[in-house]
């Protein structure tokens, strides 16, 4: 039998001893927190098991899941039961969360949070906003959040060392605390940084490093877990929804077990989905375009120029610009590769810098000037071929000024209607090289992160 203390203390508690049992509790404490307790809480902490007599009627105000589990009709399960001091009670278990923790939230919501102090652990915090939301009854605990909040707040710079992620988790269940947006932005902000604008690295110090910032590392005992991000943030700091989805569980509570392991993988992962959306495109378009052997998808027709000399131009500088840039191990590869080193942000503001020149010709007509007949069509193979020296005095009377256009992006705004027209490959370019900007833009918050 298992003796209790005197229920009308807020916290007392008495050791009984146990069996000596390597695996099994060592030793039971017994708490009460109500004169009218009809439920025990069972805890295993560590070697110690304790058991912690409270209300049901109050968790099942406070909380509607424990409204659905408690119910004495409940169509789940009886209950176990057990004696305490004599008396029998029902009896539920909680874990991961430790039973000094257990014990605030329990006074509190048993109307007994006189000994309750204003500043807890990280840890503790941690443990009870997980709690709470598994239970949702996260409001039930006001003001007290508020007071732990602002305490261990007192430090925004701390928000952001390693080891202190789960400040996103806990901000998210205690929203209705004022300070919290500002912690949720703050560590939005740094999980932006890594999942975007960090390298791309596979070496093994860049991996232990987000390794120990993201996953269940220890640092200064406090365990991080990037699954305890909740995916209603991840969903907005990522944003690719069109893009590329999440394979984030979709749990409703964090504690109903933390499914995998999302850490360093889901952030490689996402990183390297990233750079694939902006980079497999352009691979695509410099291969049709430099290499007349590709085998891959080619592109459509509509794209394509047919005018022999604004092709030409277009190779011509398409390469040197690549060479230029050094990106010719990133473009040009037999197969496509996401390369390393380069953060998806560096390697996108890289091919922004990709120039092409074109010309801007009558695409669609033929007219005679003195002895010469020009064919400038994207649609016919006719050409009546003379030197370019010879033509292009005539094509200065006729043709607008801007006829050699060094930056693909203006064939997108110039020239979009009238008898002269801009090459449909410029333009196609643009729009894989905007593409791949928009791709950074659709990651929400991104913008704010690169400014701070």
């Amino acid at each position: 039998m298992v003796e209790c203390s005197n229920p009308n203390t807020s916290y007392d508690q008495r050791f009984i001893s146990t069996a000596q049992v390597l695996g099994v509790p060592t030793s039971m404490a017994a708490h009460s927190f109500s004169p009218l307790a009809d439920l025990v809480v069972e805890l295993t902490d560590g070697s110690n098991k304790h058991l912690f007599l409270v209300s049901s009627e109050i968790l099942r105000v406070v909380s509607p899941v424990w409204r659905k589990a408690l119910d004495p009709e409940s169509k789940f399960a009886p209950l176990e039961k057990i004696t305490v001091d004599g008396t029998e009670y029902r009896k539920t278990t909680l874990d991961e969360i430790d039973s000094i923790s257990l014990t605030y939230v329990f006074n509190i919501l048993h109307h007994r949070a006189g000994p309750t102090p204003r500043s807890i652990t990280f840890k503790s915090l941690r443990d009870i906003a997980v709690l709470a939301d598994q239970y949702d009854f996260e409001d039930a605990l006001a003001p007290w959040p508020q007071f732990w909040i602002e305490d261990l707040a007192k430090d925004s710079a701390k928000q952001l060392e390693i080891g202190y992620e789960d400040w996103l988790f806990i901000a998210t269940v205690f929203a209705t605390v004022p300070v919290c947006e500002k912690i949720i932005l703050n560590v939005s902000k740094q999980l932006i940084r890594d999942l975007v604008i960090s390298p791309l690295s596979s070496s093994e110090e860049e991996l232990n490093r987000k390794h120990d910032r993201w996953s269940k590392a220890k640092r200064e005992g406090v365990k991080v877990n990037l699954q305890l991000v909740p995916e209603k943030i991840l969903g907005k700091v990522l944003g690719y929804p069109s893009v590329m989805p999440l394979s984030f569980p979709t749990c409703p509570r964090p504690m109903m077990h933390y499914a995998k392991n999302y850490t360093i993988e889901f952030i490689k992962k996402e990183q390297e989905e990233l750079v694939t959306n902006a980079l497999f495109p352009l691979w695509i378009f410099t291969k049709n375009m430099t290499d007349f052997s590709f085998q891959g998808p080619k592109l459509d027709a509509s794209v394509r120029c047919v005018n022999h000399e604004c092709s030409s131009l277009a190779i011509g500088s398409l390469l040197k610009s690549i060479n230029g840039l050094k990106l010719q191990n990133i473009l040009m590869t037999e197969e496509f590769k996401i390369p390393e080193g380069y953060s998806p942000e560096g390697l996108i503001r890289w091919i922004e810098r990709i120039r092409m020149t074109t010309l801007t010709l009558d695409r669609d007509a033929t007219y005679e000037e003195g002895y010469h007949t020009i064919w400038c069509t994207t649609h016919h193979t006719q050409d009546i071929i003379s030197s370019t020296s010879s033509r292009l005095p005539i094509f200065g009377q006729k043709i607008p000024a801007d006829f050699f256009l060094g930056n693909q992006h203006d064939s997108v705004t110039k020239h979009t209607s009238g008898r002269f027209a801009t090459c449909h490959v410029a333009r196609h370019l643009a729009s894989q090289q905007s593409n791949a900007t928009a791709l950074l833009q659709r990651v929400k918050g991104y913008s704010a992160a690169i400014d701070s």
